[in-house]
Formats: C-alpha cells, structure tokens, sequence
C-alpha cells in the first residue's frame, strides 16, 4: 500500500499510532457499554459531543482544531454526536463559516471555522476533521481488553460480541467467527478500512463465517471471500441475531 494510505501527508506514523491507540481506548468502553446494556446491565452512557480523532493538514479546521477537541456546539446549536455535527454543518454552502463551541481540558471556548466543499461529496460542506462520539459512560462492571500495540477502532464489534460470550456464552455456537466493524453507542455498526486484508486474514484463520458493516464493506468482503460466508450486518442487535440462527455447515 502507498505511504500516504496509512500516514496522510503532513502527519506521522508516530501521531497515526497515537490516534489508533486513542480510538482502541474509546472502542473498548463503547463495545462494553454496548454488550453490557444489551445482557441487561445498568449502563450510564451519555453522548456529550463530536470527539475529534484528526484534522487534515491543511483544511480548513487545521490550526483551530486539534485531536481530543471535542466538538459540542455549531451556530448555537447543541452537537451531541457526530451525526449532529454534519447535519449542522450541512445547512450551510461550501465556503460559508461555522461558529463552533468546542470543550477542552474541561475549557470551553468559541471558534469560527471556514467551510469547503467535499471531494467525495460534492456540494457537502466541510471543515476537515475525523470525529468519533464523546461520550460519559460509566459501566456496573470492570471490563479490560489487552490486544498489546494493536489500534484503531475497528474490532468494536467483535469486542462487544466476546464480552457477551464472557457473560453469557454460546454467542459463537460452535463455529469459527470473525467479525470487524466500529461500534456506535447505539448500538450500531460503522464502516471501517482494509475489508480486503481482513476478509483474506479471516480465510486463512479458518474462520466459518465473517460478520461485516452491510454497504460497501459487505460488497467489497464478498469479491474476496471465496468460499467464506460473509454476514453483513448494521446493528450489534442484528449480529446476534444472526449468529444465534445460523448452522454450520455439514
């Protein structure tokens, strides 16, 4: 893979394993969050903003943002998730300004940033940051994960799906799983990179089936899967669901 497809162009491997370190840590709680509430757990997890995971050299939000921002206000609007932040800033064309409240180290303060136009979407408007969900999540029971030096946010699932298998078992019924996909605090499943990579380590791992975010991910799994089946799914509910039906072939 080219360089610039793992460290962007002004960035580090240094500062790029910072932020997959960053993201592992906020996937972990968010998948504990997710299994523990769906066991029936009393699990505090209160959305709180827009966390900015990275800023692209040179964008707009370069200079006024930075990585642990957390985003929680456009044009006086409150911003509790990602999604509120690109719904606000949709309102506006490319090339206007957003006013944005953002929290840091427990500061809060105000920042006007100039908007431009997407180059995978055009007429979007942006300001050139990778966000993730802030949130406060308080859970009834410790949960660690140890993978060493791995990173990023894409084992979200398969962590909330091991911790119910901790608790409760049977979750694989007998079969060889694999799984990738970001976890969102509602539970939902996220697109994430290297499907390609991770649908042939999953072959070669042996694995029966390969539970993936539906959309591209799914399609782009299935040109690669060979004989793998390829499971897409859109919600952590929806991937038990299929585990618990499914049955290994004879």
């Amino acid at each position: 893979m080219p360089e610039h497809a793992l460290v962007p162009p002004g960035s580090s491997l240094k500062e790029r394993r910072e932020q997959n370190r960053r993201q592992m840590d906020r996937s972990e709680q968010v998948a504990a969050a997710v299994a523990l509430r769906e066991l029936g757990y009393d699990v505090t997890a209160e959305p709180e903003g827009a966390l900015v995971a990275a800023v692209a050299p040179g964008a707009p939000a370069d200079g006024k943002l930075g990585p642990t921002d957390v985003i929680v206000g456009v044009d006086g609007s409150a911003v509790k998730t990602p999604d509120d932040l690109r719904r606000l800033i949709a309102e506006h064309e490319p090339g206007e300004s957003v006013r944005l409240r953002v929290r840091a180290g427990g500061a809060t303060r105000e920042t006007t940033v100039d908007t431009i136009e997407s180059a995978e979407e055009p007429g979007r408007p942006i300001i050139g940051v990778q966000v993730e969900q802030s949130a406060n999540i308080e859970l009834p029971i410790d949960v660690d994960i140890d993978l060493g030096g791995v990173g990023g946010p894409s084992a979200g699932l398969a962590f909330a799906l091991d911790v119910v298998e901790e608790l409760r078992g049977n979750v694989d019924r007998g079969l060889n799983v694999a799984a990738t996909g970001e976890i969102q605090l509602d539970g939902g499943v996220g697109p994430v990179g290297g499907i390609k990579q991770k649908v042939i380590g999953a072959r070669r791992a042996g694995a029966d089936v390969f539970l993936v975010p539906a959309g591209d991910n799914a399609a782009e799994a299935r040109r690669h899967a060979g004989d793998l089946r390829v499971i897409p799914v859109e919600s952590f509910r929806q991937a038990l669901r299929a585990l618990a039906t499914i049955r290994k072939k004879a």
